[in-house]
Order: C-alpha cells, then sequence, then structure tokens
C-alpha cells in the first residue's frame, strides 16, 4: 500500500493492514535507532527516581528499554503486532505472551518484568486495564492520530494519570496540509484539548526538516510539559 493514499480515508480493517505493512516492509523513517534526544534532554523534568512510564503508540521505540535501563518500570501500548515483535528482537529481550482476561489486549512483557507492551486499540485503554502512570512520554502519538479524536486521546491520558503525573508531549505545527501524519497542531488545539484536566507550558521549540519522508520540509516541533490538575 503506498503512502500517497489518503490514510485518514482508509477503512479501520484496512489502517491495520497499512501500517503491518510499513513494519514489514521497513517503511519506518519516523523510527529512531536511539533514545529520543528530546527524551534525553528533559528526562529528569518528566521523571523521578524508579517511576512508572507510559509511552502511547509505541512501536519499536529505543525509548522503552532506554528508559527500563534507568531502573523505571515502562509499559507500551501499540497497534500492530510486527513492530512489537521487531522491538523484543531488535534488542534482545526475552518476553512471555498472555492474552488480558478482560479485555481484547495480548501482553508481551519481557520475562524480567521491565518492559510490558499492550498490543490493541489505544482507543479501549483505561487505568483499569494498564494501571496509573507518573510519567508519560508521547512522542509521535498525539500527532499521528485523526484530530476527530484528540479529546477521547487526552481523556484517556487523564485517567492513567497519577495525581500530578506528569506528560512530555511532542507537538508539531506547519503550513499547509499534508494527507497523513503528522496531523498540524495549533497552541490554540493544545489548549482547548487539554486545559481542563492539565497545566501545561512549552519548555522549546525547533525546526526540523526531520519529516521530509511524508513532504513535509519543514516543521515546528514544540516539547510540551503537562501536569495533571488532579
Amino acid at each position: 500500500m503506498e503512502r500517497k493514499i489518503r490514510y485518514r480515508d482508509l477503512p479501520e480493517e484496512e489502517k491495520q493492514i497499512y501500517w503491518q505493512k510499513l513494519w514489514q516492509n521497513g517503511d519506518t523513517e519516523f523510527h529512531l535507532f536511539q533514545a529520543h534526544p528530546d527524551l534525553v534532554k528533559y528526562e529528569d523534568k518528566l521523571l523521578k527516581e524508579k517511576c512508572r512510564v507510559f509511552l502511547p503508540l509505541c512501536g519499536k521505540a529505543v525509548d522503552l528499554k532506554y528508559l527500563a535501563a534507568k531502573g523505571h518500570e515502562v509499559v507500551g501500548n501499540e497497534y500492530c503486532e510486527e513492530a512489537i515483535l521487531q522491538f523484543f528482537d531488535d534488542q534482545g529481550i526475552e518476553y512471555e505472551k498472555s492474552q488480558h482476561p478482560t479485555a481484547p489486549y495480548e501482553i508481551f512483557r519481557a520475562t524480567d518484568k521491565k518492559i510490558t507492551i499492550y498490543k490493541g486499540d489505544y482507543f479501549g485503554l483505561n487505568s483499569s486495564i494498564v494501571g496509573k502512570f507518573d510519567a508519560i512520554w508521547d512522542r509521535g502519538s498525539f500527532v499521528a492520530i485523526d484530530p476527530s479524536c484528540r479529546q477521547q486521546y487526552a481523556d484517556i491520558i487523564y485517567d492513567i494519570m497519577n495525581t500530578n503525573g506528569k506528560y512530555l508531549l511532542y507537538s508539531v505545527e506547519y503550513e499547509g496540509n499534508i494527507s497523513t501524519s503528522p496531523y498540524n497542531v495549533t497552541a490554540q488545539d493544545l489548549d482547548v484539548i487539554y486545559g481542563k484536566n492539565f497545566d501545561f507550558s512549552v519548555l522549546e521549540t525547533y525546526e526540523t526538516a526531520y519529516f521530509n519522508f511524508v513532504h513535509l520540509p519543514v516543521a515546528i516541533v514544540s516539547l510540551i510539559f503537562l501536569k495533571s490538575k488532579k
């Protein structure tokens, strides 16, 4: 399936096939082969000693292993099984696979219990399934979902956060329009979606050509630091 197809117009079943093929074919230019530099830069602000951390739509992010090596309990959510299998294989981590007893999620858990990935739909998650978290690192998840789903997305984040939980959000803004993610996020969007339940501030903004692979030559990345109002 070619990237030129407008992803937002695909039926749900075809979206699953789309992602499976991207991972199988290695058409994943968004993947980094090291811990994300923005996470490394701001981890001391986001994380306390040995906290529980969630990475939504984690793919096979090296960040999972990076955070686990720091002593944190790391939990990810990923839609595509191929990405999960590649993560454990690439990182040389042994794992066990099980079925959640009450929810439609397969659970991939490292045998040392430091990393757990829930395979399934992010929008079905809640705190009774994955528990509560002290910190959330959102690199490429919020900007990947359809804009019509943003409020539901943010409500789930709020539900799974502990009191005074911290949330580092990677946001992208640009001129023009593209047919796939990352979707444009303005300051007004952030205030509407997150303002009710979170206090937030901009840690940093910078210009990037990282998204050239989706024909987006220039974008402005903002690192947003949010704290739950619980």
